[in-house]
């Protein structure tokens, strides 16, 4: 068997030992309002995807989504939903922001 290591602290996670899996998604959130274009629409969208034509197709699909995998000893687990939690800025969502997120 391949050795499992703590992506955190790199400690070695034996077989059957306590061991986290913790995945991470971020994707772009449509909210249906698209902002004025000063100036033609058409050929403003003309040169977005001559611009387009020209970046990395990876770089495309990594502004649109990114999905992580981690695997976590016990004390990194916790010191990750820790920071997580302990921000200066209380998080609070309001319900019509709540109602657009899928």
């Amino acid at each position: 068997m391949n050795k499992i290591r703590c992506y955190s602290c790199a400690r070695d996670l034996q077989e059957g030992s306590l061991k986290y899996v913790v995945e991470i998604k971020s994707y772009a959130d449509f909210d249906g309002f698209l902002e004025d274009y000063p100036g033609d629409v058409e050929l403003g969208m003309v040169e977005l995807l001559k611009e387009l034509e020209d970046t990395d197709q990876k770089t495309l699909e990594d502004d649109v989504y990114q999905e992580m995998v981690l695997i976590l000893c016990k004390a990194c687990r916790d010191k990750f939903y820790k920071g997580l939690l302990d921000t200066a800025v209380p998080i609070s969502v309001d319900r019509e922001l709540k109602d657009t997120i899928h």
